[in-house]
């Protein structure tokens, strides 16, 4: 028998929470087969298995919480056999078993949202295929569980079929689409876990911070038009090119102009670090819960690229293929809840960081041009600092600075 221990996923990891099982007790399994999927204080990722062999125990329970070092899982040797019912005598006829989609201690991988979901539908998430990552089940599987067939009747009636490019979802969208899983949770009392249980923990310190917020909107009509034109150009990146990316270099080289802001300050030891490097986290929400994944450099990046990186991490959140690395060492944070048709906000800081910037939705309000009332395309821009470090001034002069390259695409580009 042999055992396998907690690692150290991260730099400085104590412990973690076990999210769910991928196994169960009597499964064999393949050396790098996922056995558990865990939740650490910066991300949520699956523990590949270190040998072959059968699972003889299961260390811990869903919920339970691991130190580093701890045995989460006891292996028998590659040659032990799972128990198998005995079978019936030949004399006594057995009626036909029922289907059985999956293995009998295996259930369906899908996430609580996604299995909550389910039931509520009356969908058996045995007969779902699930195109996450190891057969996941995710919540646009479901959707397709879910979607009426076509029309039988009349032939002549039915819709030419549609392009893949109008009904598919943007791959870089950062905030769910509204549903009726949007803020349910079922009466009674739920343990708190996972993302929601670091959430809860990070914010908890983060309200210790001293918070200095400015709320103020910029003309985007010609960041509307600049966006435009470039999908026009580049059909190929069309789909990629949303307001975030424009919003995150305009942040960036905000961060370049104000350096004090791409800091942290310790007051314990008495430091202020300001940062060499402008990595600016993007809060991101799947049906797991909120995680800011980081785009690194991100001064030095092309908006193209930085349009590509935003997808690549927001697509990484959202089928849980997010690594460690890719959400360690923010250094400023945006949170896009504009996507979801709020104005104005008032964010809270990711500590130990002292800024983070929010983007509301960009509709047609009322705005003075050239003396004269006209209806404009607005951005809301919300921003709240660390007063510890930050004043007043500092904020609004950063704060005047994104709105003017906002408000000037050509200014924001040349840099």
């Amino acid at each position: 028998m042999s055992e396998f221990r907690l690692p150290d996923v991260g730099e400085g990891l104590e412990s973690a929470e076990i999210v769910e099982w991928l196994v169960a007790e009597g499964d064999r399994v393949e050396r790098d087969q996922p056995l558990v999927e865990i939740l650490t204080d910066k991300s949520q990722t699956q523990l590949p298995s270190p040998q072959s062999g059968v699972i003889q125990r299961l260390g811990f329970a869903v919920g339970d919480i691991a130190e580093v070092g701890q045995v989460i899982v006891e292996f028998g040797s590659a040659g032990d056999s799972v128990a198998t019912p005995t079978p019936a005598a030949a004399s006594s006829p057995s009626p036909p078993p029922p289907p059985a989609p999956t293995r009998v201690g295996r259930r369906p991988k899908a996430s609580p949202v996604v299995r909550r979901r389910a039931i509520e539908a009356g969908i058996d998430l045995s007969t779902v295929s699930g195109t996450g990552p190891g057969g996941r089940i995710t919540m646009a599987d479901l959707d397709a569980a879910l979607a009426p067939g076509p029309p039988e009747e009349p032939p002549a009636l039915e819709p030419p079929p549609v392009s893949t490019a109008l009904v598919s979802a943007p791959p870089v969208q950062t905030a769910p689409v509204r549903s009726a899983e949007l803020g349910w949770l079922d009466r009674g009392t739920h343990p708190l876990r996972g993302i929601r249980r670091v959430t809860a923990e990070t914010m908890a310190r983060s309200w210790q911070i001293p918070h200095i917020h400015g709320n103020d909107e910029a003309d985007a009509t010609e960041l509307l038009d600049a966006r435009r034109r470039m999908r026009e150009r580049d059909p190929h990146g069309a789909a990629s090119l949303t307001p975030l990316a424009f919003f995150v270099l305009a942040v960036a080289n905000g961060l370049r102009r104000f350096p004090v802001l791409n800091a942290s300050i310790d007051t314990d030891n008495g430091t202020i670090t300001v940062h060499q490097n402008i990595n600016i986290g993007i809060a991101v929400a799947s049906d797991a819960g909120l995680s800011v994944p980081v785009i690194r450099n991100a001064d030095q990046r092309s908006l193209f690229n930085l349009a590509d990186e935003i997808g690549r991490l927001t697509q990484a959140v959202r089928d849980r293929s997010i690594v460690a690395s890719d959400l360690q060492g923010g250094t400023a944070t945006i949170t896009n809840y504009g996507s979801l048709g709020g104005r104005f906000a008032t964010p809270i800081i990711k500590a130990p960081e002292v800024l983070i910037v929010g983007f509301g939705a960009i509709k047609p309000r009322p705005f003075v041009v050239d003396g004269e009332l006209a209806a404009r395309p607005t951005l809301p821009i919300s921003i709240a600092v660390d007063h510890r470090l930050i004043d007043g001034d500092v904020m609004t002069a950063f704060q005047e600075f994104v709105i003017e390259q906002l408000s000037d695409p050509v200014s924001l580009l040349a840099r």
